[in-house]
């Protein structure tokens, strides 16, 4: 883990009064920088956040703006399911004139 994801894990924790222990990756693009959250949901969601500023403390603190206006303390995930009313047999069934 890199400074910068150890920053971001520490502002989360202020933040949010939480330890966030799902994967987290905070990459340097040509221009600026991005966060990636996974957030360990079997549909494999994650967050990304990216920006483009030219130091890291201009982007932890775009970072803690983020956080603070997404509440991610409130997202949830739920898994539907579907289930299908048994058809007619008669409806299933080809005939052949």
């Amino acid at each position: 883990m890199n400074h910068l994801e150890k920053q971001i894990l520490d502002i989360i924790e202020k933040r949010y009064k939480r330890k966030y222990v799902g994967g987290i990756t905070v990459t340097k693009l040509l221009s600026g920088y991005k966060l990636v959250l996974d957030l360990g949901n079997p549909d494999k969601r994650v967050i990304q956040i990216s920006a483009d500023l030219n130091s890291e403390e201009d982007f932890l603190k775009f970072i803690e703006q983020e956080l603070i206006s997404r509440q991610l303390e409130k997202v949830q995930f739920f898994r539907g399911i579907v289930n299908y009313p048994e058809e007619d047999e008669e409806r299933l069934t080809c005939t052949q004139n």
